[in-house]
């Protein structure tokens, strides 16, 4: 069988499982599109193997080799027996998938559709928790549906136990390392306990300047949940975290985030022009968001 799969990474991969599935034991072998292998690639579609009844070939990242001429009239002689060949990349449309007898784009999930797959992820897993479980990967994982496999993993390890809304948030990669509870701090005001906060992330590694940034992300979400609000459309965002970025919003109000916004940017100036240093950028920030 030839396949050819593209689009949303984990999508692909829970297609590519499906049929590997449906192959017996055999010799499993993985080569990389973006490195040389095109010459070995055609020369295992060419040839016959002995020793193994089924194999199974699979080339990821393969978008360098979907016009390549030779591959393209290899595989339209057809395969050997017992032999199954999947192409995985991000836009593999062309001569190579018009070759496949199995050939899907996978549009990465977004809104109800990404919730929809972290409830069959959960389901899959034997993860039960509470209620604004979805809610909470969804926002942990950015979007990206690898990582929300990966945080949907980490809460397997519970071995099927319900999980309580604490133990989940614990769990979750964005509450570990005390950044919501950071930027939480910052929201409501509370400048003492932010910097003790911030101080625990410096000591525990983070970057200087990726916290840098997540104030300035936080800032602008911020703004982004007035400007939903006064435009009477609804904001990104589970409604829990809506509403928790809409009190923080109106607690400081537009034209107080506009200042610290570009508050952010001048430190940014001054941090990349050798002036002052990312964790001194960053304590000032944190202290500008103390209440006049």
């Amino acid at each position: 069988m030839l396949g050819v799969y593209w689009g949303d990474p984990l999508l692909c991969e829970r297609a590519l499982a499906k049929r590997l599935a449906a192959f017996g034991p055999g010799e499993r072998r993985v080569l990389w599109g973006d490195e040389p292998c095109l010459g070995p690639l055609v020369e295992e579609l060419r040839s016959l193997d002995l020793f193994s009844a089924q194999r199974v070939i699979v080339v990821r990242r393969a978008d360098p080799l979907k016009d390549e001429p030779v591959l393209v009239r290899t595989l339209g002689r057809g395969l050997p027996p017992g032999l199954g060949v999947f192409f995985l990349g991000q836009d593999l449309r062309g001569p190579l998938a018009r070759q496949a007898q199995e050939a899907l784009g996978f549009p990465t999930p977004k809104g109800g559709e990404l919730k929809a797959l972290a409830r069959i992820l959960l389901e899959e897993a034997g993860v039960q928790g509470p209620d604004h479980l979805v809610d909470l990967l969804v926002e942990a994982c950015g979007g990206e549906t690898l990582r929300l496999a990966q945080e949907v993993g980490k809460l397997a390890v519970w071995g099927g136990r319900r999980l309580s809304l604490d133990q989940a948030q614990r769990l979750l990669v964005f509450s570990q390392p005390l950044v919501y509870p950071y930027l939480d701090a910052l929201g409501r005001g509370q400048t003492g306990p932010a910097l003790n906060v911030l101080r625990e992330l410096l000591r525990r590694g983070w970057s200087a300047p990726a916290l840098f940034f997540m104030v300035v992300r936080h800032i602008r979400d911020l703004l982004m949940v007035l400007g939903a609000r006064a435009e009477g459309r609804p904001a990104p965002g589970p409604d829990w975290l809506v509403r928790r970025r809409l009190d923080q919003a109106q607690r400081w109000g537009e034209a107080r985030l506009v200042e610290l916004l570009v508050l952010a940017q001048e430190l940014d100036v001054k941090v990349k022009t050798g002036r002052l240093s990312a964790e001194a950028a960053l304590q000032l920030l944190t202290l500008a968001w103390a209440p006049a």
